[in-house]
């Protein structure tokens, strides 16, 4: 992909999705924007409105035939969702009209947009920053009302909201030292080092905070991985299908019908989450077992992995107080872990404690008459949810920039503090502004605008 950073196209896409629909909406954007509009809408009366509002009229072929009564807006800019000139047609929704249309555009200089090049143009011309573009891709892929609050206030300019008072303490703390390198003649005085120190040391707390906010904002744009771990015919498949309410994964009495990772989306507290029911695990080497085959073996891989990568791990334990398959190492330090007894519709709950020396699960559930899926769900909402303001930080590149800010500005803190020479500070504070600018796109790469873009659809 190679976007025109320039700005020199006039560049054209559908902004609706493809296919049969009552309405379906062009948009156009650039610096012949206007001219191109002129060249193939016709207004039904020549001064029945302003050329900023919606007028009614003809979208003409090549040869001043019309290819469809349309409704044609114009936004000019600066004022427009690019800051350039920009140019909205609903047609009737017809693949073929709005090929038609597009063609036409084509032939008049405009090029068919990149994904995401509308929202880059917007960026590039400072409507919004790179942060919120980022966002606009996460309120489109929402998937829970959480979700979209998240991405909404990202959208809105929530990050750089939340970072506006930390920048200003950095770029005070820069040109009071840039200061003092740049005129050591001039009677500035004697910088106190101790508030400075502590306002960096404060500043690199709030970035820290900012920082903690990252984990559950992947989670709402990404989703939670809960992951259902257990022997074969411990009951995930069932709780599986309990959770989802309709028959996502195949139930059989007889153990090993589930060889492959099964996904299912579900709503848990606003926070949307990845079901994953995976291959039962049990060990051959007992006396007696069946030895496990290639495709058995291959499906108990695939559930170390996902268990590997998981959110949640959800431990069944059918009744009979059967010992689960031990977790694979490091499990319980990136994952919350709860153990689940299943098929309590078949044991009472105090017969099943009595039947195993360890101590009760945390919850005891009936996939088949429902009991206890109310509390298990209560415990994920616990776990996965949040208190207070949706984050502003989704995204791992975010996180990454506030990070590096973070530690940049530590270590100039630390400089100052040890009477180090002002430079070795300067230069880590500017490292920190250049992760911030990064974050917010005012110094930003073409190779990392391609990677955040190119996630895009067509048209936004």
């Amino acid at each position: 992909m190679a976007f025109d950073l320039t700005r020199s196209d006039t560049i054209c896409a559908p902004a609706t999705a493809r296919g049969r629909s009552a309405i379906a909406v062009v948009r156009w954007s650039g610096p012949q924007a206007l001219a191109v509009r002129d060249a193939l809408f016709r207004r039904r009366r020549t001064g029945e409105a302003p050329a900023a509002l919606a007028v009614r009229g003809d979208v003409l072929g090549d040869d001043g035939s019309t290819i469809d009564d349309a409704l044609c807006t114009t936004f000019p800019g600066p004022r427009s969702v690019t800051g350039e000139d920009t140019v909205e047609l609903s047609v009737h929704g017809g693949a073929l009209i709005q090929e038609l249309v597009l063609d036409r555009l084509v032939g008049l200089g405009c090029r068919i947009a990149e994904p995401g090049e509308f929202t880059l143009r917007a960026v590039l011309n400072g409507v919004i920053d790179l942060a919120a573009a980022e966002a606009v891709e996460a309120v489109v892929g929402a998937r829970t009302t959480q979700a979209l609050a998240a991405a909404q206030r990202s959208l809105r300019g929530g990050l750089a909201q939340a970072l506006a008072p930390w920048r200003t303490r950095l770029v005070d703390a820069l040109a009071e030292l840039e200061a003092r390198l740049d005129f050591p003649d001039e009677p500035l005085g004697d910088a106190d080092r101790s508030a400075l120190v502590a306002s960096l040391q404060g500043t690199s707390t709030g970035l820290s905070a900012l920082v903690g906010q990252a984990r559950l904002g992947r989670r709402l744009q990404d989703g939670a991985r809960v992951v259902l771990w257990g022997a074969p015919n411990a009951g995930k498949s069932t709780l599986l299908n309990a959770l989802v309410g309709h028959e996502r994964a195949l139930v059989h009495h007889e153990p090993g019908t589930t060889r492959d990772a099964i996904e299912a989306w579900i709503d848990v507290g606003g926070v949307p989450v990845i079901v994953v029911d995976v291959a039962g695990v049990r060990d051959s080497s007992d006396a007696g077992a069946v030895a496990i085959h290639a495709v058995e073996a291959h499906g108990i891989h695939k559930a170390r992995a996902e268990v590997a990568r998981a959110d949640v791990v959800l431990v069944i334990e059918p009744p009979g107080g059967l010992t689960p398959p031990p977790l694979p190492a490091g499990v319980h330090d990136t994952a919350r872990v709860l153990r689940v007894g299943s098929k309590g519709d078949l044991l009472a709950v105090a017969d099943a404690v009595q039947t195993t020396s360890r101590s009760a699960p945390e919850v005891v559930i009936s996939a088949q008459t429902g009991a206890g899926l109310d509390r298990l769900l209560a415990l994920l909402a616990d776990h996965l949810g949040q208190d207070g303001e949706a984050p502003v930080v989704h995204s791992a590149r975010q996180e990454h920039a506030l990070r590096e800010a973070s530690v940049a500005i530590d270590d100039a803190a630390l400089a100052i503090a040890d009477g180090l020479p002002d430079e070795l500070a300067c230069s880590e504070l500017r490292r920190a502004a250049r992760a911030i600018d990064a974050l917010l796109g005012t110094d930003v790469g073409e190779d990392v605008l391609n990677a955040i873009f190119s996630r895009f659809c067509i048209g936004k």
